[in-house]
């Protein structure tokens, strides 16, 4: 199976979403699931339960749809959240599963199955996860194959960051060795100075997608009220543009997002003081 390189497959889809995506938020992020393309590596940050319910609902059932295998690697306590919801999506999970389009694999299970010495054994886990991709495949009944996992956050949540990280690495050689998409949660605050200092920058090195938040839409205004409270009306608006233009992107995502990260690489001295205020005008417009 041809592959395609990780930064060619990243140069497609990197830089900012474009004016017209924004007038909708929830709509945006849902699209960008239910049409997640093969070697697409799609990463949610949440908060909220809720938001991690539709959004992998939505890639799953999506899938589903079109004819398309699907992995989910949940805990426990998610797959009891999340099948209710695909079942009121009209999702039949178990007959899904029956004729093998939907496979479910406990992340709790799968995860010390590859681990060693507190870091991911490459091979062992490349190795089990194409045995399930494989399965899935079958004779060929569903050639394109999607999958969405936990085990990379259940890592970041025991503080193992650098194990996180390389599982990350190693998810994003899958999809390129096996040509599918991979869509990944982290329980992590999209308003924390560290996480853009830090964890956004990483994870644009194995990420094609970011969905920082659920409402684009309400983050655009937050983003931009924030950046004029902050530096003035006029100056903001000079600002936005030599920011955007000057900011080459890691991953597609909104153009609000874009302009935070590019506020900390460029301008880091006002980023702190124009991040929390984003919060706390994106919160309080629920």
């Amino acid at each position: 199976m041809g592959t395609t390189a990780p930064n060619e497959r990243k140069a497609r889809h990197s830089g900012p979403t474009s004016a017209d995506d924004l007038s909708n938020g929830h709509e945006h992020w849902s699209r960008v699931l239910s049409a997640a393309a093969p070697r697409d590596h799609i990463v949610q940050l949440y908060q909220d339960q809720e938001f991690l319910n539709r959004a992998v609902c939505r890639f799953a059932a999506a899938a589903l749809a079109n004819g398309e295998g699907v992995i989910l690697v949940p805990t426990i306590a998610h797959w009891d959240a999340f099948r209710p919801r695909l079942e009121g999506e009209g999702v039949d999970v178990k007959a899904a599963q029956s004729r093998g389009q939907l496979t479910i694999v406990d992340a709790d299970d799968l995860l010390p199955s590859f681990m060693r010495d507190a870091m991911p054994d490459s091979p062992v886990f490349l190795g089990l996860a194409a045995d399930v991709i494989t399965q899935v495949r079958g004779d060929g009944k569903y050639p394109k194959v999607r999958w969405w996992g936990e085990m990379v956050n259940v890592l970041w949540e025991r503080g193992e960051v650098a194990a996180s990280m390389n599982l990350e690495d190693l998810f994003d050689q899958l999809s390129d060795q096996h040509g599918i998409a991979i869509f990944c949660s982290f329980l992590i605050d999209n308003f924390n100075g560290d996480v853009h200092a830090r964890m956004l920058p990483r994870l644009g090195e194995n990420h094609s997608h970011l969905i920082p938040v659920e409402d684009y839409a309400r983050l655009e205004r937050a983003v931009s009220d924030a950046l004029r409270e902050t530096v003035g009306p006029d100056e903001s608006r000079l600002l936005e543009s030599r920011l955007l233009s000057s900011y080459p992107g890691t991953f597609h995502m909104p153009r609000s997002q874009a302009l935070l990260l590019a506020l900390r690489q460029i301008l880091p001295q006002v980023a702190d003081s124009v991040l929390q205020r984003s919060r706390s005008i994106y919160h309080a417009s629920a």
